[in-house]
């Protein structure tokens, strides 16, 4: 995925000013960022919820800036956003029954073989006829990151997944997070504030200040740059 000189405006409100950067195909990044620098609204416009009012979004060479949420998430874009959107009413097969079918149609077979697949990779294997709704926090995070994956896509965008988790829990969302990039070669981009997770991801980190990419790097050279742990800690936001 490529990002070339990204803005968004709200009348005359500024929010991504010149937003640039680049992840190749198959790593991960990880965003951190301020409250109020422009996180949310650029996960907006990259899923097409926001149409950036200048600059460009490309996926696979193709551009996705200005598409329907619909045509963007066709093309290869999952997100899971920080409240779980799963049927709490349905069971874990259930659910993730609803979110294979774009991906294996009416191939009964295909369809079970997905479902036992992503049940094993998100740890809910033993769960597959309990209601979603009666899971743990954590375990509905996980259903919902399995939802997600359910239609293979290119480009996975986790917002703050760990929010609310365990420890333990926190620990296994970081096996499903590292499976997902080095044995399925999926793309990952991750909003989170829990640097513990952040520091076990071994991701690079991209951090945003007003609206652009004030540096990137890995999370020893975030720590160890003055400018980054002023903005960071809100001394500059």
């Amino acid at each position: 995925m490529t990002v070339t000189d990204l803005h968004k405006s709200f009348g005359g409100l500024k929010v991504l000013r010149g937003l640039t950067f680049a992840i190749p195909d198959g790593e991960m990044r990880v965003l951190l960022g301020p409250n109020g620098c422009g996180k949310s609204t650029f996960l907006k416009t990259l899923i097409g919820l926001y149409r950036p009012s200048g600059g460009e979004i490309r996926l696979a060479g193709e551009r996705i800036d200005g598409m329907h949420p619909h045509e963007i998430a066709r093309r290869g874009v999952s997100t899971k956003l920080q409240v779980p959107s799963i049927f709490k009413e349905l069971t874990v097969d259930q659910n993730l029954r609803i979110a294979v079918q774009r991906t294996t149609g009416a191939d009964a077979t295909a369809r079970a073989a997905l479902i036992d697949e992503t049940k094993d990779l998100i740890g809910l294997a033993d769960k597959s006829d309990l209601k979603a709704g009666t899971l743990s926090h954590g375990h509905q995070q996980w259903l919902e990151i399995g939802m997600a994956i359910a239609s293979r896509p290119k480009l996975l965008l986790l917002d703050e997944p760990t929010a609310g988790m365990t420890p333990e829990e926190t620990q296994q969302t970081v096996r499903i997070v590292t499976r997902l990039n080095k044995e399925r070669g999926m793309s990952v981009v991750i909003v989170e504030h829990d640097m513990g997770f952040v520091a076990e991801l071994a991701a690079q980190i991209l951090v945003l200040y007003q609206g652009t990419i004030f540096f990137e790097g890995s999370l020893k050279e975030v720590r160890s740059n003055e400018s980054v742990r002023d903005i960071y800690f809100g001394s500059r936001a």
